[in-house]
């Protein structure tokens, strides 16, 4: 877990969308890629509702390459994998008790993304 409160919440762009087919229109900040599944980094930022201040987990966003068209995900697959992901930290127990899962960042060229899990 890492605290970086100068990010924490601070507004996002969504990610883009190609309009016609449901893809995410960027070059995701991919882990691994293999024949059946493509790994996407990204970061679940909770809020603490005491003074310990905010934080955030990393995650792993686990895709079907079959939900894939090369590189890149349909959003619906990607929401998916995020929600899976923020289940698995959440319940595994490796979330502090207190602490409220806030949103999930990815990044893009360097650049922080709003994955829109929490809508």
């Amino acid at each position: 877990m890492s605290k970086n409160p100068a990010s924490f919440m601070l507004p996002l762009q969504t990610l883009p969308v190609a309009p016609d087919d449901d893809v995410v229109d960027a070059d995701l900040d991919v882990a691994l890629s293999t024949p059946m599944t493509l790994v996407v980094n990204a970061r679940l930022e909770v809020a603490a509702p005491d003074a310990s201040g905010p934080g955030s987990l990393d995650l792993a966003l686990v895709i079907p390459r079959s939900k894939c068209r090369g590189e890149r995900p349909r959003l619906s697959a990607l929401l998916d994998a995020a929600r899976a992901a923020v289940a698995r930290v959440t319940r595994a127990g490796t979330q502090p008790l207190g602490w409220l899962p806030r949103r999930v960042v990815t990044l893009v060229a360097g650049r922080p993304y709003l994955i829109p899990v929490f809508d």
